[in-house]
């Protein structure tokens, strides 16, 4: 990716010192001398007001709340570690290229053309106006680092936010009895308690683990064993499916992983099978979401990882063989590298979130044939000498909206 910027002569543009030179200049000004015209003068104007500082009021005065809204669902979708000027720079370098010719279809692993292409896509998805001018941007670099730079800074506030809320929780979240509220103080957690310990602990451990736990907890405490970003905790594993000779075997199905996801992106209220409250929307009802990725499942065991610790702060790094943004690229360059198991998981997911799976628009269709309406077509049927099925143009439509029509060859 940074040969196909420098061709086309972005990256060399790409740094703090033209950011600095672009603000000084009064957005207005940065259109009019633009060679290439956006569709939106406002939209250009909102996007260099975008302020990682600016509060609620300061956002409404700017025209920049749904920009700002945006930002916090890509950091949730991505997690704070891509470099999000990749990303928008990829969307822009290549949006005039068939997808099966950009660089990151021909990584053997998890590259960075291929996060960028990835996190590409939920700019794509999320940020109000940005497919729109791409043509506007390829030709105003400053504009993709400030954007790029905003998203960044809102991911690390987003993260923030949801961690404060998920550790308030997280003891009832997993289920853990502690009648005495030891548990509720954060620095009695982590290896300090066997219960949380147990849900910390990685698989590869957890058999000797569970034969002492107390003597576990006091070697993963004083750094004697060793945990490092290529191992995962045991709350991301659904332990019923545990293998010793298969620890990929019930990976990332982990019932507690399913409902601290469920906590951040649907609320507490799908935790607990209540009917929700009229207050503020869930993060899923919000963005209108339908479909998992496998980023946010990452963002969410990181943020459980560090609500079950001992550490009341978050940190990106734990000891010196744990750093997040490699536990990260772990997970990923698995997916990455074995494209059946990544799409088996996230239909997996998509099923325990959304109660959706690829096989929907069959079982739409045979919920069709069972209805009212066509058992009595089939009732008439069998009384009659003759049996008609009904024009197309007859049929009601359906309740979600008109028959869905074949696909065009």
């Amino acid at each position: 990716m940074a040969r196909a910027s420098k061709r086309l002569r972005l990256e060399p543009t790409l740094n703090s010192d033209s950011e600095d030179n672009a603000d000084e200049t009064h957005a207005e000004d940065v259109v009019n001398t633009s060679p290439v015209q956006p569709q939106n003068t406002g939209w250009v104007i909102e996007a260099w007001n975008c302020n990682a500082s600016a509060d609620v009021d300061a956002r409404n005065a700017l025209g920049i709340e749904l920009m700002y809204v945006a930002a916090r669902q890509i950091g949730r979708c991505s997690t704070e570690y891509p470099d999000q000027v990749r990303a928008l720079t990829y969307a822009v370098l290549f949006r005039d290229v068939d997808p099966e010719d950009r660089p990151h279809n021909s990584a053997e692993s998890y590259s960075d053309d291929v996060e960028a292409h990835t996190v590409s896509l939920l700019w794509i998805s999320y940020f109000p106006g940005i497919k729109e001018h791409l043509d506007y941007l390829a030709v105003t670099p400053a504009l993709i680092l400030h954007l790029g730079q905003y998203v960044s800074a809102i991911a690390g506030k987003v993260r923030s936010d949801d961690l404060g809320r998920l550790n308030n929780h997280i003891i009832s979240y997993s289920q853990l009895e502690d009648p005495n509220n030891i548990l509720k103080r954060h620095s009695n957690r982590g290896f300090e308690d066997s219960r949380t310990g147990r849900l910390l602990c990685p698989v590869r451990h957890l058999e000797r683990f569970e034969a002492d736990p107390a003597r576990a907890c006091s070697l993963f405490r004083n750094h004697l064993v060793k945990i490092t970003s290529y191992d995962f905790p045991s709350f991301m594993t659904d332990v019923s499916k545990m293998d010793a000779e298969d620890l990929e075997a019930g990976f990332l199905r982990g019932p507690l992983l399913v409902t601290y996801y469920k906590a951040i992106f649907c609320g507490r209220s799908s935790v607990f099978g209540l009917v929700p409250s009229r207050g503020q929307q869930s993060v899923a009802a919000k963005y209108k979401m339908s479909k998992v990725n496998m980023h946010s499942i990452v963002y969410v065991a990181l943020l459980a990882r560090s609500a079950l610790s001992s550490e009341s702060v978050w940190s990106d790094v734990d000891s010196k063989r744990w750093e997040a943004p490699v536990f990260l690229e772990a997970i990923m360059d698995l997916a990455h590298k074995s494209p059946s198991w990544h799409q088996e998981i996230l239909a997996w997911w998509n099923k325990q979130i959304y109660d959706t799976e690829d096989n929907d628009d069959s079982d739409a269709e045979r919920d069709l044939q069972e209805s009212d309406y066509f058992k009595m077509l089939a009732r008439r049927a069998n009384k009659s000498p003759t049996p008609s099925v009904p024009p197309e143009s007859s049929l009601p439509a359906s309740e979600g909206g008109a028959l869905e029509a074949p696909l065009d060859n």
